[in-house]
């Protein structure tokens, strides 16, 4: 994962989502004896294989069979599904405590963005279950500088929906899903090319000090968003 690779901006942001899943999750567990776990488009493995360690079972669920199998590599015991959650003849192969759903929401379609939120609505357990999912491209953020360039490139076109997302169409979409969203959490409040200009320790506490800041963590390009059901 050239993207995650140390000493990255990919990396740095990932210990940055660590941190806070494993907060979430032991947030959780106060109230949670057992906690079955859903990762949904789990990619390469990245999430489920950290979040494996700190719930009791856990599931992923990836669309390409090839992405499948180089997840199952990634993860101790947890299961790797392939199939495709949105289509209507899927089966509900589980019920959940905590799901998670990253880089997945901007770079879908539309349509395709509420029907997978639709399908993890329908696989919480009951409305004290988290989906933990975020956007990697929020709006108001260093991104908004690129604005410009994406419009006269656009020329009309949809390409600045795939690129972008406020909070408002977050919402949006998370509402029509039966969902309602409880908190975000801001990060990645400063572009990777300025970032990676600094020692990669001062980077990260760059990074972490932002996203901890109330103000400054509501500009980061990534909003991590925690859901239940309505």
């Amino acid at each position: 994962m050239v993207q995650f690779s140390r000493g990255s901006y990919g990396d740095i942001l990932w210990r940055i989502e660590r941190e806070r899943l494993k907060l979430l999750i032991d947030e959780f567990r106060g109230s949670h004896a057992i906690v079955d776990y859903l990762d949904f488009a789990a990619g390469t493995g990245r999430i489920i294989s950290f979040v494996e360690n700190l719930v009791d079972t856990a599931v992923g669920i990836e669309i390409s069979e090839a992405m499948t199998k180089r997840a199952s590599h990634s993860v101790k015991s947890a299961r790797i599904i392939s199939c495709d959650i949105t289509a209507p003849c899927t089966p509900l192969e589980g019920k959940y405590d905590f799901i998670t759903a990253f880089r997945f929401l901007l770079n879908a379609e539309p349509s395709l963005r509420l029907a997978a939120l639709k399908a993890l609505a329908a696989r919480l357990r009951d409305d004290s279950s988290w989906l933990v999912f975020n956007n990697h491209g929020y709006t108001l953020s260093y991104r908004l500088l690129a604005y410009p360039f994406y419009k006269i490139r656009s020329l009309g076109k949809e390409i600045l929906k795939a690129n972008y997302l406020t909070h408002r169409e977050v919402f949006q979409i998370a509402d029509e899903a039966g969902l309602r969203i409880d908190r975000i959490f801001g990060y990645g409040v400063f572009s990777g090319k300025v970032v990676c200009m600094l020692p990669s320790d001062k980077a990260v506490r760059l990074e972490k000090f932002a996203a901890q800041n109330t103000a400054l963590s509501k500009l980061g390009a990534l909003q991590m968003y925690v859901a239940r059901l309505k």
